[in-house]
């Protein structure tokens, strides 16, 4: 890859000329010439020529099919190819169509994003001149494990572990065990020896563990039916997936090195500077009815002490219906209120109004939740706004963050360290205006609070059912949206038209 990628950099500079090749052939010739970069030499091909169609012929990093890139006009002009200025031309021009397209496709992916999730995916392209820094670090590493799959696959794979058990501890014999070791061998899970010992003993025990930890399972070593299925998935498969979730991230990412990253389906925010992580933490994610979308934004504010805003459905299921019973109480001790405006300013007395009269497609209220530590949007939220009204924010609720499952919102995201967020966007330094100190008084103060970031910070909500740590170990995890099936349907059903 670093091949290609020096020689995508190169590239980069002469695009211009390339883009016009096939329209003026005059003006291509004077720019390839002060470039010192040509396509086409005296009828041959030239070095960079070369690497170009090697680096696309290679590439074995995407999912869509390859004649998209015209390699056969190629093969066809090259056979009869005549050291003249017509043949020279049409090369120039196929040559460049090619670079184009491979170059988007490397950056933009080659799939349309809206058309396989139309309803879950909004992205912002803050800065589309990136040039050869637009790859994302996530991207490099997943390639670099991309290739890691695929030697496995050139040899042969990984043999299956038979099932004839219930469950394996640690301590215990059996004939499945050697298989267990040798298929973890394989990916490197397991490095020692002993490997037709049928004692389940404590080395096989940590791999197992780490294996666990790495397919989002309880890394508790005892190896159940759902490790089993782990075990025997295909490395084909494996390779499959790494393709997606390669595809996914060159839509929504770029080479930006400071940024806010949140994998659903990992339950997980980190923030990232110089593409080092410096902070992290567990999140609670949209459920399964209503999930949170896949976004690339850019985070531009915070709110401290936050009114939160009662969406339609909650009013309809909740609150009316205990207005109308007359349990004013139990919404005042939430903080609950009505109003006519979105500011709150001015408010209703509940027991004024006769709620009776009302249902919730026509009340005239708008009920919001005032400040404080019942507020279901907690001390804090992160505001990059977006067509989806999504955002990250604090919660009350932290008990919520010991679940292994945490598919619960409504489609934001709620964070574990919401403070320890705000502090290292607003104070990355630890010497500014924003010190834990102040952050708390405001708080205390129970007004709500609008604070502009210096410097936006782009903010990508990833689906990554596959990804590469900061230890460098590959994690495979749930489909919990069904987003890794969606997209496989989505190019089998285009194959096959």
């Amino acid at each position: 890859m670093a091949k290609l990628h020096r020689f995508v950099s190169i590239l980069i500079l002469t695009l211009a000329a390339f883009a016009g090749a096939g329209d003026d052939s005059e003006s291509a010739k004077r720019e390839d010439s002060n470039h010192q970069l040509h396509w086409v030499e005296e009828g041959r091909l030239t070095l960079e020529a070369y690497e170009l169609l090697t680096a696309v012929r290679s590439d074995t990093t995407f999912l869509c099919d390859k004649k998209r890139y015209g390699l056969d006009r190629i093969d066809l002009l090259m056979e009869r190819l005549e050291p003249d200025g017509s043949a020279r031309e049409r090369l120039n021009t196929l040559l460049s169509e090619i670079f184009l397209q491979y170059r988007h496709d490397k950056e933009y992916g080659c799939f349309d994003p809206y058309e396989i999730y139309p309803e879950h995916i909004g992205i912002f392209h803050e800065d589309s001149n990136l040039s050869a820094e637009r790859e994302h670090l996530f991207v490099r590493r997943l390639e670099k494990a991309l290739k890691f799959y695929e030697a496995i696959d050139r040899q042969g794979g990984w043999s299956y572990v038979p099932s004839d058990f219930y469950i394996l501890k640690e301590g215990e014999v059996h004939n499945a065990v050697p298989a267990i070791r040798a298929r973890l061998h394989v990916t490197g899970d397991y490095n020692g020896t002993g490997n037709m010992n049928p004692v389940y003993d404590d080395a096989l025990a940590t791999a197992v563990r780490r294996f666990q930890a790495r397919h989002g399972l309880k890394p508790d070593g005892i190896v159940g039916p759902r490790t089993l299925r782990a075990l025997n998935v295909p490395v084909t498969d494996k390779i499959k997936i790494i393709k997606i979730n390669l595809e996914r991230l060159r839509w929504l990412t770029d080479g930006r090195s400071d940024f806010i990253v949140a994998n659903i389906p990992a339950y997980s925010l980190s923030l990232y500077r110089q593409n080092r992580e410096v902070l992290t933490m567990k999140t609670v994610v949209g459920q399964r009815s209503r999930p949170t979308p896949m976004l690339s934004d850019v985070l531009t504010y915070a709110v401290l002490n936050p009114y939160w805003r009662a969406p339609k459905t909650i009013v309809e299921e909740d609150i009316l219906p205990k207005l109308q019973a007359g349990r004013f109480d139990a919404l005042e001790r939430m903080g609950i209120v009505a109003t006519k405006t979105s500011d709150g300013n001015v408010t209703v007395d509940f027991r004024s109004v006769d709620w009776r009269r009302y249902s919730a497609d026509n009340l005239p209220y708008i009920f919001l939740q005032k400040p404080g530590p019942f507020n279901y949007l907690g001390f804090v939220k992160f505001m990059f706004p977006n067509d989806f009204d999504i955002y990250i924010h604090d919660t009350p609720h932290d008990e919520l963050f010991t679940d292994r499952n945490r598919a619960r919102s409504s489609g934001c995201i709620r964070v574990e360290k919401p403070i320890e967020l705000f502090h290292a966007l607003f104070n990355p330094d630890g010497e500014g205006q924003w010190r834990y100190k102040r952050i708390i008084s405001e708080i205390m103060k129970k007004r709500e609070k609008l604070v502009g970031l210096p410097e936006p910070i782009p903010v990508y909500i990833l689906y990554m059912t596959a990804y590469v740590d900061e230890k460098g170990d590959v994690h495979f995890l749930e489909d919990i949206y069904g987003y890794d099936r969606q997209m496989l349907e989505y190019i089998s059903n285009t194959k096959h038209h």
